[in-house]
C-alpha cells in the first residue's frame, strides 16, 4: 500500500510540475522566465547543458552551464550582472524526459531554489553545486532552468 501511495504521489507532483510550466512567461521586469536546454545523458559518465544570454528584470546571466554525473551530482556555473543595487538572482533547475515530462529538480542541502546577490554594473562568477535523483540519469534529455530576479 506505501508503495501505491507513494508513486500516486510522485505522479501528481510531476504533474503538478508539467501543468506549471505550461504557464510560464518569457522574462521581463518584474516576471519569471524559464528556459530549456537539450542534452542527451543516456551512456555517458555525465552530460552538461548550456544557454546563452539569459535576462530577468534588471539581471543578466551570461555562459550558463550545469553539469551533470552519473552519480547523482551537479555543478553550476555562469557570470551574472544587475544594472540595480540589492538585486539577487533565483533559480529552480529541473531535469526532464526525452517527453518533457519532470524527472525531479536539482538541489541543495533539500532546497530547490539556487540564489546569488548582485552588485550594480560589476559582473560576478557563479558556481553552485547541488544533487539529484541518480536513479533517473539515463532518461535525462534537457533540463528547464526558471529564474527571477
Amino acid at each position: 500500500m506505501k508503495t501505491k501511495a507513494r508513486r500516486m504521489a510522485l505522479f501528481v507532483t510531476m504533474l503538478v510540475f508539467t501543468i506549471g510550466a505550461v504557464f510560464v512567461t518569457p522574462a521581463s521586469a518584474g516576471t519569471t522566465g524559464s528556459t530549456t536546454a537539450q542534452a542527451t545523458c543516456t551512456g555517458a559518465d555525465s552530460c552538461w547543458f548550456t544557454w546563452g544570454r539569459i535576462q530577468a528584470g534588471d539581471c543578466t546571466m551570461d555562459n550558463a552551464k550545469w553539469t551533470l554525473r552519473r552519480n547523482g551530482s551537479a555543478s553550476f556555473e555562469a557570470t551574472i550582472v544587475s544594472s540595480d543595487s540589492n538585486d539577487a538572482w533565483l533559480m529552480w533547475v529541473n531535469t526532464l524526459d526525452s517527453n518533457g515530462i519532470v524527472l525531479g529538480p536539482i538541489h541543495h542541502g533539500g532546497d530547490t531554489k539556487f540564489v546569488k546577490g548582485t552588485v550594480k554594473n560589476v559582473w560576478h562568477w557563479w558556481f553552485a553545486e547541488g544533487s539529484f535523483d541518480a536513479a533517473f540519469f539515463d532518461r535525462i534529455h534537457s533540463m528547464r532552468m526558471t529564474s527571477h530576479c
